[in-house]
């Protein structure tokens, strides 16, 4: 089927702006239905639109944003909340979180969390220090606060990382505004005494919130080795234990292994190798072992908690008391 050409300079426009496509009248809108019934067009949510060569290449996460953005346009008096606003702000965060591209609006007359659909009202006190500066969304801290009081202790310390990292949040503003919430105040709490921005991703920071909820001490991060010919190596993160043992913690995303921008150019055997190197010089300057994790191992656990106790790591908590409900 032909695209109407108005249509589908309206669908690039929307894409050139990273949002989905509105559109107010009724021939518009049966247009683009038959566009979807043939294929060519991807209805991303009621009423938002895409071309599918082009939504079918985005991430979930991309995705998410684009229907906010579109959404915003069809709904403009709509102020989004928690999720919905870490994604706007490019702040990492656990894919699962939003596989169902559920969209997060503020209301200060809601109590508690109500929904319908897939859209969730988020209850926040009428506080102007609480919005964005046009009121279209939260403050990143108060959508923190919005995360915190929702997801468990590994899913939120990844984006409160991610956000201190991006220098869009502090921990000062965090716990001092936790303090107007008083159920979500002990849950901040825990988790600014974990938060690091020096976690280089989200994976890392999943990684260390896992070996945290099992009940094992946080890693020193980003530690420094220097060879002797003046090499440096930093490890993402590093347990000092008792006699001088040296235990270093990897996190290997698979991007390591694909990512141009964190290969330099080389190809997998070269990296492979280059990494192989790297682990023989860390045990040659005083590491006495290296513990790695990929995706798989954090979120099985339980490969994780063998691996740690393996190395000889204590585990100095019971997991099952650790996070508030």
């Amino acid at each position: 089927m032909k695209i109407n050409k108005r249509i589908e300079d309206q669908l690039h426009e929307a894409a050139s702006h990273g949002r989905c496509l509105y559109v107010a009248s009724h021939a518009d809108q049966e247009i683009l239905y038959r566009l979807t019934r043939s294929g060519q067009v991807i209805r991303a949510r009621r009423g938002l639109y895409a071309l599918q060569d082009i939504w079918r290449n985005l991430s979930v996460q991309q995705q998410y944003v684009w229907i906010i953005r579109g959404l915003h346009i069809w709904r403009p008096e709509l102020i989004f909340a928690g999720l919905s606003v870490i994604a706007l702000y490019g702040i990492e965060y656990p894919f699962w979180l939003n596989e169902q591209q559920t969209i997060f609006l503020a209301s200060t007359k809601a109590i508690g969390v109500a929904k319908t659909g897939k859209t969730r009202y988020v209850h926040v006190t009428p506080n102007e220090t609480l919005f964005d500066k046009d009121r279209s969304m939260t403050s990143v801290t108060q959508a923190l606060l919005d995360c915190a009081a929702r997801f468990e202790f590994h899913e939120v310390l990844p984006i409160i990382d991610s956000a201190l990292r991006k220098r869009l949040t502090t921990k000062s503003a965090l716990m001092q505004t936790s303090k107007a919430v008083p159920a979500v105040e002990a849950r901040i709490g825990v988790l600014l005494r974990y938060a690091d921005p020096r976690s280089e991703n989200g994976g890392e920071s999943l990684c260390r919130a896992i070996i945290i909820e099992e009940g094992f001490p946080a890693p020193e991060l980003q530690q420094e080795f220097r060879m002797q010919d003046g090499r440096r190596y930093r490890v993402d993160g590093l347990y000092r234990l008792a006699k001088g043992k040296a235990v270093v913690v990897e996190y290997d995303g698979m991007n390591k292994y694909t990512d141009a921008t964190m290969t330099g150019g080389q190809s997998i055997r070269q990296v492979v190798h280059a990494e192989k190197q790297r682990e023989q010089d860390l045990l040659n300057s005083g590491v006495s072992q290296i513990v790695r994790f990929d995706y798989k191992d954090i979120l099985q656990r339980d490969t994780v908690t063998k691996k740690l106790i393996e190395a000889g790591v204590p585990r100095i908590a019971d997991r099952t008391m650790f996070w508030s409900r």
